[in-house]
């Protein structure tokens, strides 16, 4: 298992998106803080990034930093609006051309709520987290919803599959599909081979979901394609440093070796003064309990 810097750490440091120059200097004090890899995300249609992407390429040779997965941010991924759909297809297919050319393995999306159930009011518990009350419309009908999700991923899977990447979603609280079970059924009505999970403990832990239990469950097919580990008390999604809420490490580790899991561990945390610090403490912690 390779440990690996979350994006969230950049995003701590400098707002979601950074610009280009924040990149290249959270790039650095990454691999600074002893990491070897990282993750990254695009938001669809950012120009920036898009017409500089060769200098993104430049700074990962450069600092021998592996990109070893980017989050496509796609916002209108599962929305009610076709055209909206066929636009986030567009974007999602432009950033998994982008994840190729840098070598990452791994391309990744979340089951963003669609435009169309707005948040009540500002409920999100922080700044880029899900709200946590919606509006449904009155013409929403969920059988026909979730058949349109599995079309989506299905797309999805294929363009990552076109770009020789794995495909994998994020599980959250607070998005649309949010359990273990309701994941992996989404996934077999999918019938597509090159699907999976990022297993984030912190929203699983969040939704009340047994940790050890839902590795099992998804190993059952293989799903788990990343871990996210970061810590909280089960009350809130957040993503704290070890130690600070209830998050049993040492037995997540012990259970993805069970499973025979051998792919990247991901540090994860949100928010606090000393992100770096605190991401670099728990790296060290992680190299001991593997």
């Amino acid at each position: 298992m390779e440990i690996t810097c979350g994006f969230t750490i950049p995003i701590t440091l400098y707002g979601l998106p950074p610009s280009l120059d924040q990149i290249d200097e959270s790039m650095g004090k990454i691999k600074e803080a002893g990491f070897s890899s990282m993750e990254m995300e695009i938001v669809g249609g950012n120009q920036e990034y898009i017409d500089n992407w060769q200098r993104v390429i430049d700074k990962s040779s450069e600092l021998d930093l592996d990109i070893i997965s980017i989050m496509a941010v796609t916002y209108d991924m599962f929305s009610l609006d076709q055209k909206k759909r066929e636009k986030s297809l567009d974007y999602f297919a432009q950033i998994c051309e982008m994840t190729n050319r840098i070598g990452s393995r791994f391309v990744t999306n979340c089951f963003y709520l669609p435009p169309e159930l707005q948040p009540k009011e500002k409920s999100e518990l922080y700044h880029g987290g899900p709200p946590v009350k919606i509006k449904i419309p009155k013409n929403f009908y969920w059988p026909y919803f979730r058949n349109m999700v599995i079309d989506q991923l299905t797309k999805s899977s294929h363009i990552a599959s076109d770009n020789g990447l794995e495909f994998a979603m994020e599980i959250r609280a607070g998005d649309f599909i949010t359990s273990v079970d309701g994941l992996i059924q989404l996934f077999d009505n999918s019938e597509v081979e090159n699907i999976g999970v990022i297993y984030d403990v912190a929203h699983v832990h969040a939704v009340k979901e047994y940790l050890d239990l839902g590795i099992h469950k998804f190993a059952e097919n293989d799903y788990i394609k990343l871990v996210h580990l970061s810590d909280n008390d089960g009350a809130h999604a957040y993503h704290l440093p070890p130690g600070h809420g209830n998050i049993d490490f040492e037995n997540v580790i012990s259970t993805l070796k069970k499973i025979n899991y051998d792919g990247p561990l991901v540090v994860d945390l949100i928010g606090g003064e000393n992100i770096l610090s605190e991401a670099k403490k728990m790296k060290e912690m992680l190299e001991k309990l593997i």
